[in-house]
């Protein structure tokens, strides 16, 4: 949970269902920059003529 900038004591201590909607939130996340990142290089791509 380097992401939510979680000590390993913290982590240890939070109850699994609130770790497993983290994950889901941090999946989210990293897929929208991912898509962004995609969107980005074609942009680029294109403005470079290719």
């Amino acid at each position: 949970m380097r992401r939510m900038h979680w000590s390993w004591d913290e982590l240890q201590a939070t109850p699994m269902y609130v770790r497993r909607y983290c994950l889901d939130i941090v999946g989210m996340i990293g897929e929208h920059e991912r898509q962004e990142n995609e969107r980005a290089q074609a942009k680029a791509d294109r403005a470079a003529g290719g």
